[in-house]
Order: structure tokens, then sequence, then C-alpha cells
């Protein structure tokens, strides 16, 4: 098997800690970091710029502040497992990430931010990676519940939560209160956070969540094409407000999502073209020829810390 299998272009195989790179969709790759710690300083900074492009061309909006905060509070020493995406051509195209903890006593698995860029949405990139998470942490538990947890503005990312699981398994719900456990997941993820004040333990929302961000969120307003559910989303969360979703997981459910996606149609890449993002362009060898797109607020369906 060539090397490049393994190690898809030039930029990955010199960092200091390269990824293990495995497919994901047609056409599509995962380049995944286990042990980001073990990244060297200037690689660290390489994978921000990196990460710092995708995510303006992801949301539509200039979250550079965001990043360097991030970086600043130690993100690679935090995370415990970090992807990119990796287009046709080897460059990436989306990225994501994921903490795991134990929330009231659970297993839990909270998943940062995401996001793929417009050119490359609708190629079943986010549910793909959604999976490819969910399989590695799951399956290490596989008699007890893992508990998926996330925090979003975005009404398209609770609806794509429910949808794939079904909405006995997601909450907040609006036709049942807030389990008790549930409540102290959120409760302790909230803390961990350092959004426990702004958590109301009956609807999941965290008030001001967002704080860390100086401008919008996304450059468009988020939609999800329901819309009973969007009204409710633009009338009770704040431009600075996330609601807090907690997703139960196990390994049965998650059968049933491998086998309804082997089962689905092959969803069609996108065709759209959107807006540069002033101040978004951060050239880097990891981003230079992906698609320089800034439109649409969708992201990846798990969208975790944004």
């Amino acid at each position: 098997m060539p090397d490049q299998t393994r190690h898809p272009s030039l930029e990955l195989r010199e960092l200091s800690v390269p990824p293990t790179v495995r497919p994901l969709r047609p056409g599509y790759r995962v380049a995944r970091w286990d042990d980001p710690t073990a990244l060297a300083p200037e690689c660290r900074e390489r994978l921000h710029r990196a990460l710092r492009d995708l995510a303006a061309r992801a949301f539509g909006a200039d979250h550079s502040g965001y990043w360097h905060a991030r970086m600043a509070s130690g993100f690679f020493d935090q995370i415990s497992s970090l992807a990119l995406i990796l287009g046709p051509d080897g460059v990436p195209v989306g990225w994501g990430g994921y903490h795991r903890r134990r929330f009231a006593a659970r297993n839990a698995l909270y998943l940062d931010a995401a996001g793929v860029v417009p050119a490359h949405r609708r190629s079943g990139l986010s549910a793909a990676l959604m999976m490819h998470f969910l399989s590695r942490e799951v399956l290490a538990h596989p008699l007890s519940s893992t508990y998926v947890v996330l925090r979003t503005r975005h009404p398209a990312v609770y609806a794509g939560w429910r949808k794939g699981l079904g909405r006995a398994r997601v909450f907040p719900r609006q036709d049942r209160p807030v389990p008790g456990l549930v409540r102290r997941i959120a409760s302790d993820a909230a803390d961990w956070l350092g959004d426990g004040p702004g958590l109301d333990p009956d609807s999941l929302l965290v008030r001001d969540a967002y704080r860390m961000f100086d401008g919008e969120i996304y450059g468009v307003a988020p939609r999800s094409g329901d819309p009973e559910l969007d009204a409710r989303f633009a009338r009770e969360v704040g431009p600075k407000d996330a609601v807090l979703v907690v997703a139960r997981m196990g390994s049965l459910p998650l059968a049933r999502l491998v086998l309804g996606r082997a089962l689905s149609p092959r969803p069609r890449p996108a065709s759209s073209r959107g807006r540069t993002v002033p101040g978004a362009a951060v050239r880097d060898d990891f981003t230079v020829r992906a698609t320089p797109t800034g439109a649409g607020a969708g992201g990846l369906i798990p969208g975790g810390r944004f």
C-alpha cells in the first residue's frame, strides 16, 4: 500500500504527529489525531490557521477571535480527538472534534466546534463524521449508554439529531419535562464549559453561551426548514444564547443509524456559491486549494461549541 494512503498530502506528512487517515465517504477521507497534545508548537499554529479559515468559510462569519482564545486556553491539550475532512484532492474541506468526559457519572461525548465548507455540503460528510466519532466511542462501552452533549443555536443542528436518533432520545423536548439524569448531565456539562450560572435546567437553554464572540456567529440567520421550530428558536434563543442538547446513544441505536445510512440514497454535493468573508481568507498550505466560499450556516450537524 503506498505511503500516501496513510499520509495523503505533503503538508500532513510534515506535521510532527501525522494523523491516522481513514475512508469517510466516496472521494473523502478523515484525518484524525487521537493525541493532539503531542503536536509540536509550529504544527499547532498551522492547524490553528487551517481551522480558522475553514470556520470562516463554513459559518460565513469571521471567528478568528474565537479561535485565538481557544488556542490561548490550550485547545490542543484539552480536546480528546481532532479530525479534518479531506476532499478528493487531499485538501481539508471540514473539521470536527470531541472531548471524552464523564458527566453525572455517565460516559459522555462533548462535540466540539465543527463545520464543512459550502461547496462540499450535501455530500453526507456531516453524518459520516458524526458516525465515525460515535462508532469509536459507543463501541468502547457497548453495554452501557453514551450521552452525546453539544451546544448550538442552530435549529437545523437540533432537528438533525432528533431525526437521526428519534425524538425520544434527544433533549430538550417540547412534549415532556427534562428527566432528572439528563438535568444532571447538562448541569455537569454546563459547569465544565463555564456556563453553569446561565443554564436553565427546565429548557436546557444557556444564556450568553457565546459571549466570546464579538460579532455574529453565523453570516446568515440559521434556519432548519421547519417553520415552527425556526420560530421557536428565533423567539427563545437570543443572539449569544445556545441550547445544550443531550442525546442518549448506545449500541442498538448506533446499529440502526448505520443500517439506515447504508440503505439511504447517496446525497448529492451542494453547488451553491457563497460570499467572501472579510478578514477570513487565511492562506495556508492546508487550505490554499480548497474552494474559497463562505456563505451558509449549516456546517456539520454536530455543531459543538458554536
